[in-house]
């Protein structure tokens, strides 16, 4: 695994761009040093802030660098985008001629978003 090659770091560089119970608790956190700068290992930001900016600091992020949303996050945590997803995907093995492979995508409940689907 790459992590068991991974010097131990003794401490971790935060940035929050909010001022809330994450940004107390990480300043808290024994060996965790609040830093301005962009050197940091742990990054929490709102997703509006991720949307802007990940693709330009991608490319800068070291491989142990973590943030707390990914782009697009909400094509998975919304039950309705979710479903989308699931529902494309089938889609995409049928025409692959993979049924056997769609059949798996079975598990999802029925899903609908009010007003819309009313």
């Amino acid at each position: 695994m790459w992590r068991q090659n991974q010097p131990k770091k003794t401490e971790i560089k935060f940035k929050s761009l909010l001022s809330n119970t994450i940004h107390e608790v990480c300043t808290k956190r024994p060996g965790w040093k609040e830093t301005d700068r962009d050197d940091w290992d742990f990054i929490w930001a709102d997703k509006d802030w991720i949307r802007m900016h990940f693709d330009e600091m991608r490319s800068q992020l070291s491989n142990t660098a973590r943030v707390n949303h990914f782009r697009n996050h909400y094509e998975l945590t919304r039950k309705d985008h979710m479903v989308k997803n699931f529902k494309r995907m089938i889609s995409s093995l049928r025409r692959e001629d993979r049924a056997s492979e769609a059949a798996q995508y079975d598990f999802f409940p029925v899903t609908y978003l009010l007003p819309q689907d009313y």
